[in-house]
C-alpha cells in the first residue's frame, strides 16, 4: 500500500539508524529512554501526519473496504480437538475451563459405569464422567501413550464435568462453513451429540453438540 512516509527524508531518520531500532548509539537515549519520547521522532510524526496523501490512497482504500471480506471472523468458531479411543473430537471453548493433568478419581459408593468418580481440581471437586461411554466408543481402541492423557474440565450455565482424554491437541479456529453433516458411519449415540464433521491435518473431527452433550450428562449422571 502506498504511504507517506516519503515525506521524511531518509536522513532524518534516526531512529533506524542510532535509536532504539538502530545501534542505540544515539547520546539522546540516556536522557529519552526511548525514540517515541524524543522531539526529532515527535516531529517527524507531526510532518508524517500533516503531509498530503499519495493520489492513489484514497482509490485504494476505497476499492479495499467495497471488497466483501474474504473470512469474517464471526464466522469462524473456537473449539479444543482432542482424541477419545480412536476417534478424534472437538468441543467450543465456550465451554472449556481449563486442561490439566490426569489424577486418579475418587470413586463415589455405588455409582459407577459412566460416572468415574469425583476429580479435585485446584481445590474444587468435580463429577468426572468417561465421555467415550456417553459416545458409544471402545475405550481399548487406540489408548495411545500414557502421558499424552489430559484432564478437560468444562463447564456450561454453571454445570460443571470433568472428563480424561487419551490426548489433547490444541485449540483451533475452524470455519462454520467447513462443518460439514456427520457421516452415517457415525455410532447412533455419537451421531446424536455430533454437531458435524471437519477435516484437519489428514483426519476427521467430530464437532460435539455441547448443549446436547451436557443434556445427556445430566439425565444419566444425576
Amino acid at each position: 500500500m502506498s504511504t507517506t512516509l516519503d515525506v521524511i527524508a531518509p536522513a532524518d531518520r534516526c531512529w533506524p539508524r542510532i535509536g532504539v531500532w538502530g545501534d542505540r548509539s544515539c547520546p539522546e537515549l540516556a536522557a529519552v529512554t526511548h525514540c517515541h519520547n524524543c522531539p526529532v521522532f515527535a516531529a517527524a510524526g507531526r510532518r508524517f501526519l500533516d503531509a498530503p496523501s499519495p493520489p492513489d490512497y484514497r482509490d485504494e482504500w476505497t476499492a479495499r473496504l467495497a471488497s466483501p471480506p474474504e473470512d469474517e471472523a464471526g464466522d469462524r468458531i473456537g473449539v479444543l480437538v482432542f482424541r477419545l479411543a480412536d476417534e478424534w473430537l472437538a468441543l467450543p471453548v465456550g465451554v472449556l475451563v481449563e486442561v490439566t493433568h490426569p489424577r486418579p478419581p475418587h470413586r463415589v459408593p455405588h455409582r459407577g459405569g459412566l460416572l468415574a468418580g469425583l476429580v479435585n481440581v485446584r481445590g474444587e471437586l468435580h463429577l468426572c464422567v468417561r465421555l467415550e461411554l456417553l459416545l458409544g466408543l471402545d475405550p481399548a481402541k487406540g489408548p495411545g501413550d500414557p502421558e499424552s492423557r489430559r484432564l478437560v474440565v468444562v463447564r456450561k450455565d454453571g454445570d460443571g464435568w470433568v472428563f480424561a482424554a487419551d490426548e489433547v491437541e490444541r485449540v483451533r479456529r475452524v470455519p462454520e462453513r467447513e462443518v460439514g453433516p456427520t457421516p452415517p458411519t457415525v455410532g447412533r449415540a455419537a451421531a446424536r451429540l455430533t454437531r458435524g464433521v471437519f477435516h484437519r491435518d489428514g483426519r476427521s473431527v467430530g464437532l460435539l453438540d455441547a448443549g446436547r452433550v451436557f443434556q445427556a450428562l445430566r439425565e444419566r449422571v444425576r
